[in-house]
Parts: C-alpha cells; structure tokens; sequence
C-alpha cells in the first residue's frame, strides 16, 4: 500500500461521520453497511500496560466514563476533527489507526504522551477494519475500554487539581472581602458614638457664637460624667455642624445593616467552596468533579470563575461571540436567583451587538419600556418558557441599568429576541419590538442587591 493506492475500494466501505480529537485522545465515529462503531485512539500519562493505544468503545461506555464526548478538560482540536471527517477507516493496530484521508494513506497513533497523525502505509498482515471477526471486535472493545479508563483518570486527576485552584483562588478573593467588609464594620461603629456626643452637643451649639472653634460638654452616654471636646469649622455654625453629624450617623447605621448582611452572605459564600474543597477529595469520577465545581458556583458566582473544562454556562448561556475587539464582551453577566445568566448590555453600541449577535432567536429580550436604558438577555432553550422568578431578576437590571433607576415602580418590556428588528440607520441601541408584553415592576431593593452582588467579573 503506498499514497498512490491507499486501499482497495471494492466492497464495503469505514467511513468517518464524526471526529472527537484532543491532544491525547480521539474517537472516530466509523459508519460501515449495518453497524456503526466508535474508534478510541488514546496516550494515557500513566503508561501502565493497557493505558494507551486503539480500541473500540460504545457510546454507552464512553458517556459513563467521560460524561460526555470526550474528558473535561480536553481542549477540542476542531481544524483536526475537520479533517478526520469523511475519512475512511482501513485497519487498526494495536497503537495505530490506519485510514485513508481523502486519497492518501495515513496513520494516527498513541505516541509519546499524544495522538499524532503521520504518513504511513499500510502493513500487508493487517486485517482490514470492515472484515473483523467478532473476537477481534471484542478484544478491541475490552482495550477501548482500558484506555477510556486510563485517560479519564488522568482526567479526572488532571480536573481535581484545577478545581482546586481555582476554588483556592475563590477562597482568597472572598476572604479578601470579608477583610474588607470588617474594615467598613469598624468605621460604621463611630455611628452610636456619633449620635450620642450630638445629642450632649446640640444644647451647647444653639448657645456657641459665629466663629467658634471647639465646644465643650459633659457626655453623660456611659453614666459617669466624661468631659467631651469637639472640634469645629469657624467658617459654619456650630448647629449646622451638630445636624451634619447626626445625618451622618444616620448614613453609618444604614450602611451598618448592608455592610453586616453582605458579610452574612460572604460567610455562607466561604463556608460553601470550603465545602467544595472538602468534597474535591471525595469525588471519584469527572461528573462528579463538574458536580462540586457547578456547586461552588452557584454559591458564589462571581469568585468562582469557570475555566476549560466546565460543563458550560448556567442553562442555556449565548451561543455565539459578538462582533467587536478581539477578548471583550459587549455584556455585563449576572446570576439570577436560580443560578441562570442574565446578560446586560455595557452601551448603546452594544446594546446591538448583544442583541442581534449574540442572543438567540428563543432567548428572551427585555428593557425599560420608553426610556435609555440597557438591554437585558436571557439566554434560554429552544421551547424552554422563562420562569418567572427569572423574568422579575432580569426586569430587576433592566430598570436599575436605565433612567429610571431611582423610581420605584418601571415598566419593562419584553419579548422574544425573534421579534426585535433594527432599521437601517437607526441610532445605536435603537430596535423596534413587533409583539412585546409589559411587566409593571416593583423594584424590591433587597432582591436588586443581592443580583449586582453576583456579577460575574
């Protein structure tokens, strides 16, 4: 056999429908007259006996193993996959697949750690692909199935070391939060300080001249008469200043309960990655790993930060990249109650770029009825309806990223993206809505603070 005459094309035929490469391991999908079957060619990093070569796996076995295509944490090598598909599948080798790629003999093979595909023809021993005996058929599905094994366990090693670190590096951004929020704590605690040296000062400053520079008071707060000095501004009123300092005090106690309400959700956002940590031990397959990391995410999803390998965004998620510079996005992303992704546009520009590029015609649209604002994506499933706790977190961004910020109650907008167009020469951000509903909203600020809360960033 030589590059001139890969094989013999009489009789049936191994054609590759569907290719799954990574760089240490590919699945061919080989369609043959009345069967269909998967090529597994694998480099486990172990290199114990068994751990790499070709074999043959069933979809079954491949989804319980990997849970899904091919390990979490390959990298998929599509100009490969490309390549492979329409292939034909000669013969296989106990560490080599042979095929003809459109017209040239070639080999893939399980070598130093990888799968590499060079130029080489055929031996004449081989036993073509399409003539194996079921014997043959069922040694090359107990090696596949090693090598599945093999790989997932580096995988799932490979997988449990970067959820690791990455729920490490959660660790550190929420402690540095809660360092943060402790440090507002300590400021607020001069508000009670403040308001009880006010209420000894306020008789004194109605009697201090224009120009005073201090006032001095018996704090009578702790029940033991304590001489009190307060500093002034010659250039104000002494009863001005009094006043100013009440309001301040005000301030410190509101900003007390908000400070104190996001520690409490910093501790429950700490103690669940901790948790994660602590469950990465006890996770013995890839699913379960996804599992843990998924967890931690929900819990708290902007220290979290998914890298390759995850099982993909929240439900649903955007499909396609928006059209700009390269590594920017024309959207913020925040997380509903439920953990799904609410996608908010920055700008006016990117209002459009987040709307007609990268929603979806069943993703949902929303916006502040008749005023500037940004436009609110929900990414959804084909047919999927969005629930309504859903609908009152993406209306809550959409009043709140408008002109209608500081209202109570906003009208918003919404409908399916299918039903947006956008004029030629309109103005940036500008669409017109062919079939939209209106949702009265009662902006709950609770709720809104708890959404700008878990932005991803």
């Amino acid at each position: 056999m030589n590059e001139d005459t890969p094989h013999d094309d009489s009789g049936p035929s191994a054609l590759v429908q569907e290719a799954s490469c990574a760089e240490r391991v590919l699945v061919l999908k080989v369609r043959v007259p009345g069967r269909t079957s998967l090529v597994i060619v694998g480099a486990a990093r172990s290199g114990a006996s068994g751990a790499s070569g070709v074999g043959l796996i069933t979809s079954e076995g491949r989804r319980e193993i990997w849970g899904g295509r091919l390990p979490a944490g390959e990298a998929r090598q599509r100009g490969r996959e490309d390549a492979l598909t329409g292939a034909r599948v000669i013969a296989l080798g106990e560490a080599e697949a042979y095929i003809d790629q459109h017209g040239s003999a070639r080999v893939i093979r399980a070598a130093g750690g990888r799968v590499i595909v060079t130029d080489e023809a055929l031996p004449a021993e081989a036993t073509r692909f399409v003539d194996l005996s079921d014997d043959e058929r069922t040694r090359l599905e107990e090696r596949g199935l090693a090598i599945a094994r093999a790989i997932a366990r580096d995988a799932v090693s490979s997988r449990r070391t970067e959820i690791g670190r990455i729920l490490e590096r959660a660790a550190q951004r929420i402690e540095r939060r809660r360092d943060a929020i402790r440090g507002d704590l300590d400021k607020i605690g001069q508000a009670d300080r403040l308001a009880s040296q006010a209420q000894w000062l306020i008789a004194e400053a109605t009697r201090a001249p224009r120009g005073a520079t201090k006032l001095v008071v018996t704090d009578w707060s702790s029940g033991e008469a304590v001489p009190l000095e307060v500093p002034l501004d010659p250039s104000k009123s002494a009863k001005d200043q009094i006043a100013a300092m009440f309001k301040r005090a005000k301030r410190l106690r509101l900003g007390a309960r908000i400070a104190e309400e996001r520690l409490e959700q910093a501790d429950r956002q700490r103690a669940a990655v901790e948790a994660g940590r602590q469950a990465l031990a006890d996770a013995s397959d890839l699913v379960a790993l996804e599992d843990v990391l998924q967890q931690a995410k929900r819990a708290a999803p902007r220290d979290v930060t998914l890298v390759g390998g995850a099982r993909g965004s929240a439900e649903g998620g955007a499909s396609a990249k928006a059209k700009g510079k390269p590594g920017r996005t024309p959207y913020r992303t925040f997380f509903a109650r439920s953990g799904r992704k609410l996608l908010v546009g920055k700008g006016a520009a990117d209002n459009d770029a987040l709307t007609l590029h990268v929603a979806r015609p069943h993703d949902l649209w929303l916006h502040a009825k008749d005023r500037t604002g940004a436009h609110v994506i929900v990414p959804l499933d084909k047919g999927q309806t969005c629930a309504s706790e859903d609908l009152i977190d993406a209306a809550h961004l959409a009043a709140h990223f408008s002109d209608g910020r500081e209202e109570k109650v906003v009208d918003i907008q919404y409908t399916d993206r299918r039903y947006l167009r956008k004029p030629k020469g309109s103005p940036p951000g500008f669409v017109v809505v062919d079939r939209e509903k209106v949702l009265v909203l009662r902006v709950e600020l609770e709720l809104l603070r708890g959404l700008l809360e878990r932005e991803e960033l």
